[in-house]
């Protein structure tokens, strides 16, 4: 969207900036240029993308009923709607403006990004030149009388007085019926049309953007879409190659050079602000599920069912047999079902390329995880679960054990206390507590095993663990009101233990060690002192 970098500008006259306002497209985008420094983005990259200038230069000269722009995390969705309505703001007088998020930090994205606009055009153009009459953490007036005001997400606060401008950010995570709400705000005032302007990543499952985006690509509304290629730097020579033999070692390789036209790759058509180092920084956090979704626009997670990247082709492999080599894990979890796995962690080194574009490489660990054993009963004690458990390390892995994780949660599901812990223990298991994770973020974590953003596979389950390979084949959501929920549909239902077993004892190996870079250096606590 911007390119970062603040030229230096000549300070105009006062009087010149006030009086002259751009009156068509090149002229905004020049205006912008010259009065905030900021270079919005002309050029579409992906196929079926828009520019995000496509999206400024709509909202701000038609400004159509409603509007919705999809773009990724970081492509400045928030930043180019506070741009237009700022430039709104201090050319009409008297011009309301509301904003309202999925929750208050939201909520103030639009609004704390007008106010870093305002400094800089400010500093721009001098220090007694003044845009703001007062601003406190919630509201902004102009010296023409425009006010942006921030509103909470409530239904109270969504049935305040009626405005011209009405900006929705982050409108998946806004709730259907406050979003429905607010639209009631927005009407014809002062000679303004009414404008609604939405802006959303699209990461939920059958939440409210599936329905929004659905109504924009059937023409309902203006739709734009736009992802972390429409804003990201050109890709330089340095570090593609002349002849882009570097690419092949680059994280962003897949996606980057999926061009059908047979043009160029993504990253040499590109030309704007986000670096293509924090591009791969962010790459090598998340799953590729993730990745692909909250940066890549490409689409949410498919309906209701949670691990929609498993494969029995990919992740079903007798690789995953027991090795002498690696500790033995036992992941349990007791209650009605008892659900148990037998996973190894190994621990694999791969190389990625320096960020810098020079020839060195970097060295990282990275877990594989093989899941050799498992167990699952219905309504059975806890001595006969240990035995039972006892018997598969007997029969897979020579009877080895070293760690055997269980739930620290206990509650009314979950029995596991001290008594059964002692039965466990009595009858050769002792038991440790995994340590408390929502159940969100482990989940996550095993997402990020299943298909990772960069390399291939670092989870495989054995052919014989048939109840864990139809776990994950099957682990769906909760659904309500009609929407996807982020925790499990039934907690009872013994896909849940085994999966519970498997998520707590994954957490418990890799709190500690997960990537670990090997070239950095170590030297004693006593010389930073």
């Amino acid at each position: 969207m911007c390119s970062g970098e603040k030229k230096s500008l000549k300070t105009p006259e006062r009087l010149g900036m006030n009086v002259y306002q751009p009156s068509d497209k090149s002229g905004l985008w020049h205006w912008i240029k010259r009065y905030t420094g900021i270079h919005v983005a002309k050029n579409a990259v992906c196929p079926g993308h828009h520019a995000p200038w496509d999206f400024l230069k709509t909202i701000y000269f038609n400004r159509p009923p409603v509007s919705l722009a999809l773009g990724g995390r970081g492509t400045g969705k928030s930043f180019l709607t506070a741009l237009a309505t700022h430039m709104m703001c201090r050319q009409t007088p008297r011009h309301r403006v509301r904003v309202l998020g999925g929750s208050l930090a939201q909520s103030l994205q639009i609004y704390e990004a007008m106010q870093s606009i305002v400094r800089q055009m400010e500093s721009t153009i001098g220090e007694s030149h003044q845009e703001f009459q007062s601003l406190t953490k919630n509201r902004g007036l102009y010296l023409n009388g425009s006010e942006i005001m921030i509103l909470a997400a409530s239904n109270t606060s969504v049935r305040g007085p009626h405005v011209p401008t009405l900006l929705l950010d982050e409108v998946d995570e806004i709730p259907t019926e406050l979003r429905e709400s607010a639209m009631g705000m927005c009407m014809n005032l002062g000679g303004l049309k009414a404008s609604t302007v939405m802006t959303s990543t699209w990461h939920k499952t059958g939440g409210p953007m599936t329905e929004l985006v659905a109504r924009g690509e059937l023409g309902e509304f203006p739709f734009f879409k736009f992802c972390i290629f429409e804003v990201l730097e050109r890709c330089p020579q340095s570090r593609s190659g002349p002849n882009l033999e570097n690419c092949p070692q680059c994280p962003l390789v897949r996606w980057c050079h999926d061009v059908r036209d047979g043009g160029p790759p993504r990253a040499k058509r590109s030309d704007g602000h986000y670096s293509i180092d924090s591009v791969i920084q962010k790459l090598m956090c998340v799953s590729q599920k993730v990745f692909e979704a909250d940066y890549l626009c490409m689409g949410p997670r498919a309906d209701g069912i949670w691990f929609n990247e498993f494969q029995r082709a990919l992740h079903v492999n007798e690789k995953a047999e027991y090795q002498p080599s690696a500790p033995v894990h036992i992941g349990l979890d007791s209650g009605v079902y008892t659900g148990a796995v037998l996973f190894q962690v190994l621990w694999q080194k791969i190389e990625t390329p320096n960020t810098t574009g020079n020839r060195m490489k970097s060295e990282h660990l990275v877990p594989l995880i093989h899941v050799f054993a498992e167990h699952l009963s219905e309504g059975h004690s806890a001595e006969w679960n240990a035995r039972k458990v006892l018997d598969l390390t007997r029969r897979y892995c020579n009877g080895r054990i070293d760690y055997t994780w269980t739930d620290p949660a206990g509650g009314s599901r979950n029995p596991v206390g001290p008594t059964v812990m002692a039965e466990y223990e009595r009858t050769g298991l002792k038991l440790t507590s995994w340590p408390y994770a929502q159940v969100i973020d482990s989940l996550a974590g095993v997402e990020s095993l299943l298909n990772p953003a960069q390399g291939s596979p670092r989870l495989y389950i054995h052919p014989r663990c048939e109840l864990l390979i139809s776990a994950f084949q099957n682990y769906k959501r909760a659904r309500i009101s009609g929407q996807w929920r982020d925790w499990p549909e039934d907690p009872q239902h013994p896909h849940e233990d085994l999966i519970d077993a498997l998520r707590g004892g994954i957490r418990a190996v890799l709190q500690d060690k997960s990537s670990t870079l090997l070239n950095v250096p170590r030297i004693s606590p006593k010389r930073i002192f």
